[in-house]
């Protein structure tokens, strides 16, 4: 069986490994070399037990505050966008506990598959991306934030998800990278069963896999998907059309605008984010654990000898502009939380569109289009949830491929 994948990010290198392991032939095609999207740049956190959703009835209260606040996480920068306001109503729709605790009950099992998987490859085929098991610590500025972080943890506890309620003395003990903001620290969660990667550096190590095991990826871009009586055909590129009889749309927010002409509406929204990458640092200045300043919605954490931050989660469609109030923002909350680090040189600066549903589920599984299928929605757990996604996947489309499919998800 041979299946075109449309997206050479994280997601759908991925979902192209998968396939290969169950027998198939595949083709990778997008216009950027490998990771060179979404997955170039950005928090480097695999996020297997924290997978809390954006939507959630704690987000409610503060999202006149982040709308319009300059220094807020998250600002809107074209309000009339009508995709904007259909996925707006969707995100608010799932602000609440009973779905928030759906999209946890969801994205765990297809977390600790990721881990499982990722964990195999990497050992199967010499992966070499900069992985460490470094355990993940969010901190808390906000009292009221830091007892509702501990009812969700009380909860994932049922589900068989591990993390460590610290106070503000233990977070300083356990990462004194974050001495001088003690007295700011209402406490912490502390999961130990984190990791850390680079995701580009996957990416390429994946891309040189695929090759080896006879996999062809094209820099081309997928412009249309041509289908004849709810069966897929062909896919038009700028070099010509392919026949195909099976797919995959694993292109990230341009799968929305891919899938539209046929009539599917993916629930998917980009939301803008930066990171700054501090290279050649010395190891002994950097944080042990990667580290998430939970009021300020930022993550940094160490890749190799390079220090990672990123935050921010704009709706400012898919422009891809560096917004400089917003990368001024970024460099605020770095020199902020790890002062050393950032006075010491200039960062890269890198942003890029994740894209997300309403409720934080992917969209994973076959579509109205006969021989047609969707891997995309996974908004900042990208990185963290590709390998589970693609395996899914792949199990649907070869049902004998002989390893177990993660969760089933929601279908397009």
């Amino acid at each position: 069986m041979r299946v075109q994948i449309i997206g050479a990010g994280i997601v759908g290198l991925s979902t192209a490994l998968a396939l290969a392991e169950c027998g198939c032939r595949v083709d990778v095609l997008d216009p950027l070399p490998p990771g060179s999207g979404t997955s170039r740049a950005n928090g480097g956190q695999l996020s297997y037990a924290y997978i809390a959703p954006l939507a959630s009835p704690e987000i409610l209260p503060k999202l006149p505050k982040w709308l319009l606040a300059s220094s807020s996480p998250t600002r809107v920068y074209d309000a009339l966008d009508p995709i904007l306001w259909q996925w707006g109503v969707q995100f608010l729709r799932a602000c609440t506990r009973r779905q928030a605790h759906a999209s946890v009950a969801s994205l765990g099992p297809l977390g600790r598959s990721s881990q499982e998987i990722l964990n195999r490859w990497r050992v199967d085929y010499k992966l070499d991306f900069d992985w460490r098991a470094n355990g993940k610590l969010v901190f808390h500025r906000d009292l009221h934030d830091f007892h509702a972080a501990c009812d969700q943890v009380a909860w994932q506890a049922s589900l068989g998800i591990e993390q460590q309620i610290l106070s503000p003395r233990e977070t300083v003990d356990l990462e004194p990278a974050l001495g001088h903001l003690e007295h700011q620290i209402r406490g912490a969660i502390w999961t130990p069963t984190e990791e850390v990667g680079d995701c580009y550096k996957l990416c390429q190590e994946l891309a040189r896999t695929l090759r080896q095991l006879g996999v062809e990826i094209h820099q081309t871009r997928v412009t249309g998907i041509r289908v004849s009586r709810r069966r897929l055909v062909a896919l038009k590129t700028d070099d010509g059309d392919i026949d195909s009889s099976a797919a995959v749309v694993a292109a990230g927010i341009a799968s929305r605008s891919l899938l539209k002409p046929l009539g599917i509406r993916l629930p998917l929204y980009p939301l803008k984010g930066y990171s700054l990458t501090y290279d050649d640092i010395d190891r002994a200045a950097l944080p042990k654990a990667s580290v998430t300043d939970y009021s300020r919605k930022t993550v940094c954490a160490r890749i190799g000898d390079r220090l990672r931050l990123a935050g921010i989660a704009d709706m400012d469609g898919q422009n891809l502009t560096i917004r400089p109030p917003r990368m001024a923002l970024l460099k605020e909350q770095a020199a902020a939380l790890l002062p050393a680090v950032a006075a010491r040189q200039p960062a890269t600066e890198w942003v890029g569109l994740r894209p997300a549903t309403p409720d934080g589920i992917p969209v994973i599984g076959s579509t109205r289009v006969d021989g047609l299928w969707v891997n995309a929605g996974q908004g900042a757990l990208g990185f963290t949830l590709a390998p589970a996604s693609a395996v899914e996947v792949a199990q649907q489309i070869v049902p004998s491929g002989g390893r177990q499919p993660a969760e089933r998800q929601r279908h397009a």
